[in-house]
């Protein structure tokens, strides 16, 4: 009984050596990416905008 016992184990071994790597690979294909994502949303303005505020209506020489 303890061969059948060391038998059963070694093909379970195999064949979670075949199956688990096979579901990684399977999942990372299957993961979105790409376009199909949302853009990444801006929480604050880029520090170039910030320094040089826009010049307001009655500067800009109306006249």
């Amino acid at each position: 009984m303890l061969r059948r016992h060391r038998t059963a184990h070694a093909y379970m071994w195999k064949a979670l050596a075949i199956f688990l790597p096979a579901m990684l690979i399977a999942a990372l294909a299957i993961r979105q990416h790409g376009p199909t994502e949302k853009p990444a949303v801006q929480l604050e303005k880029p520090a170039a905008e910030v320094e040089a505020p826009a010049p307001k209506s009655d500067e800009q020489g109306g006249g």
